[in-house]
């Protein structure tokens, strides 16, 4: 099986699984287990190239399995305490630095009410969130923490935007 062209060999392998689907299976599966770190590599890679599947995958599983979600969930928030108290006050810190001076009592007041209306939409059950537009810190541009640059978005949809500025 000495192949020197890299789509000969694909085919090959390709053409060998199909016909020994059991001891492909097996080979791949003891693979696995004997490099987990390059797995490891292997799934970051996949999952910096389609941040969207992953994200309608994890959803998709959710879904399926909310009981399993909930525990996963509380284990994180559990394990991962401080490094999420750090997250938000730095969010908060940052907000306060994001919101200028200038904003009159109206301004301050139509902030209030988004986020009211993005808790009443939570009381029902609905998934939302509130959104900067323009990120308060983003890698090209930031925004300001103003109601012109607020917006009750989906939560999987902010997600996806995962602090990016989309025009």
């Amino acid at each position: 099986m000495p192949h020197k062209d890299p789509a000969a060999k694909k085919a090959y392998m390709k053409e060998y699984a199909a016909k020994n689907r059991v001891k492909a299976y097996a080979a791949v599966k003891q693979w696995r287990k004997e490099n987990p770190e390059k797995v490891k590599e292997q799934h970051r890679r996949y999952a910096r190239k389609h941040p969207e599947m992953i994200v309608a995958k994890t959803i998709r599983w959710k879904r399926r399995n909310p009981e399993k979600a909930a525990e996963v969930s509380r284990r994180t928030r559990t394990k991962n305490s401080v490094r999420i108290l750090v997250n938000k006050a730095r969010y908060r810190a940052n907000k306060a630095k994001r919101t200028p001076l200038w904003l009159t009592k109206a301004d301050l007041f139509e902030i209030q009410c988004i986020y009211t209306y993005r808790d009443a939409l939570k009381k029902v059950g609905l998934d939302y969130e509130v959104d900067h537009i323009i990120p308060l810190k983003g890698e090209e541009v930031s925004g300001l923490h103003v109601p012109e640059n607020l917006l009750v978005i989906k939560a999987s949809e902010n997600r996806l935007k995962n602090n990016r500025y989309a025009e």
